[in-house]
């Protein structure tokens, strides 16, 4: 079968990806009844086989998973909540550097209108030369913990001219604003710290270091430590920090208007603490919140980076999750395999679950439900049991190897099964039963008696919607074209139907 059909099934998670739609088990349940030979799935498989060995490939246990965080948010729906303040302002008196050309004369004029909207000295602003002048841009970085009114903080200047740099040279009172145009604070007036190879007294060495260099991409930046000064009236939700807001929701097909939540509320207390360790170790420190259907990231403190960037870094990281109360089912079709992350226990089949009508197709709207062309009763014949260790008889590496095994067992269940096709025509049937209640342990065998890939995902709905299973299934918010699965899928069935 083409690797080309695979990225069309509908349970294809959008919490699974190290680019979209990727995952994989961080911990393999080595308690499962067999150890897992490899992680790399069916990719590149031209045509099954449906032997055990390609079944254990196909259908994986893991107890959880490595994911990026940005597959659990749609990046265009977030929103960024920036309480940035900035100005513009001239750079007099520089030592040998300057803009020039027309940004020189930029520069001046600036400067002129400056002298009226700022109010700055006439008669001092208008003794300025204007040969070593930049026009810059002053913002903030951040606001530190505890900051109030009147206490000095950092910000960045860059430079907007062609000018080389601006450290020792001379500012005047320049209001910083904020988005409302209220006066979040002020540069103050007089002369930014010089670079340490141009300080000449040991306070200007010692005051060097308050403004550091920064190398940008076309023109230098500069972080000052310290000369902008809180307003005095400033409000106390304008020293309220900058906030991302991820919002835990995907629309489910673009248009629809209906949307699903990426990631439970029951996990998402595991992914809050790595966002916040994570960004800590790129040098941003965070608070992580659960708010609603949202993930609130609040950068903390001074910054050198923008909120824009913030975000981006937060769209690189990747998070550890290990479901607890359940499993989640997962079709990752990047490397071609059905994955089902969580404890064991929960894996284990609660009652029975059958198979019949395609339910990819079931409740839509002016659609016949399509047959299923692989059908199955499930039968729960007896239901796992713990035993006094909690394992249910799966033995671990150590005791596998030593012959032992704990007590308790994984139920045992009656497996009714025919294949079906197109025309309605069954060609192959057969009953059996199994030792065991454990989702992954009947999808495996079924995929032995040629189950197909959509009929496996198909399987874990019926048990999901059936109550037999604790889990979550993943979902693709493009749309599925079920008529275009099924005739891409249905040669090796119809080359089995003609050799009956």
């Amino acid at each position: 079968m083409p690797r080309r059909l695979f990225p069309l099934f509908l349970l294809l998670l959008a919490s699974c990806a190290a680019g979209p739609g990727t995952g994989e088990g961080t911990t393999i349940d080595t308690a499962a009844p067999e150890l897992e030979e490899s992680q790399s799935g069916l990719a590149g498989v031209l045509q099954f086989t449906h032997g055990e060995t390609e079944a254990r490939a196909f259908i994986r246990r893991y107890a959880s998973l490595s994911v990026g965080l940005v597959n659990y948010f749609d990046p265009s729906r977030c929103e960024l909540i920036a309480r940035d303040f900035s100005a513009e302002t001239v750079v007099f008196r520089l030592d040998g550097t300057g803009d020039y050309g027309p940004l020189l004369e930029a520069a001046a004029d600036r400067a002129i209108e400056m002298v009226d909207e700022f109010r700055w000295p006439e008669v001092e602003a208008g003794n300025e030369h204007f040969e070593n002048v930049a026009l810059v841009k002053v913002e903030s970085i951040g606001i530190p913990a505890g900051a109030r009114a009147g206490d000095m903080i950092p910000a960045r200047m860059t430079v907007m001219g062609n000018a080389s740099d601006i450290r020792g040279g001379y500012v005047y009172n320049t209001p910083l604003k904020n988005r409302r145009g209220r006066t979040v604070a002020i540069l103050m007036q007089g002369y930014l710290p010089f670079a340490a190879e141009k300080a000449v007294t040991p306070e200007q060495r010692e005051d060097s270091k308050l403004m550091e260099r920064r190398e940008g991409t076309a023109t230098p930046t500069f972080i000052l430590r310290a000369g902008v000064k809180l307003a005095a009236n400033i409000a106390s939700d304008e020293l309220t920090a900058d906030k991302i807001v991820l919002p835990l929701m995907r629309e489910i097909a673009p248009g629809t208007g209906k949307f699903k939540r990426t990631l439970s509320a029951d996990l998402v207390p595991q992914v809050l603490p790595q966002i916040e360790q994570k960004m800590a170790a790129m040098g941003i420190a965070c608070r992580a919140e659960h708010e609603g259907n949202n993930i609130v990231v609040t950068p903390l403190g001074v910054r050198e980076i923008n909120l824009r960037q913030v975000f981006e870094k937060l769209q690189t990281l990747r998070v550890t999750i290990a479901p607890r109360s359940n499993v989640l089912v997962i079709f990752d079709d990047a490397i071609v395999r059905v994955a089902v992350y969580g404890p064991p226990q929960h894996r284990l089949l609660l009652r029975d679950v059958a198979l019949t009508v395609d339910p990819f197709t079931r409740g839509k709207p002016n659609v016949a439900p399509m047959q299923s062309r692989f059908k199955v009763s499930c039968r729960v014949l007896q239901r796992a049991e713990p035993g006094r260790s909690g394992r249910y008889g799966v033995p671990s590496e150590e005791e596998r190897a030593a012959g032992k095994s704990p007590d308790g067992h994984l139920g045992r269940v009656r497996l009714s099964w025919s294949r079906w096709n197109k025309d309605g025509r069954m060609i192959a049937e057969g009953t059996d039963e199994l030792a065991s209640t454990d989702i992954s342990d009947v999808l495996r065998f079924l995929w032995t008696r040629r189950m197909k890939p959509p009929e496996v995902l198909g399987f874990v709905i019926e048990a999901k919607d059936a109550a037999a299973l604790a889990c979550e299934l993943g979902f693709n918010w493009r749309k599925v074209d079920v008529d275009k699965m099924r005739r891409e899928m249905e040669s090796d069935t119809e080359e089995e139907s003609r050799n009956q």
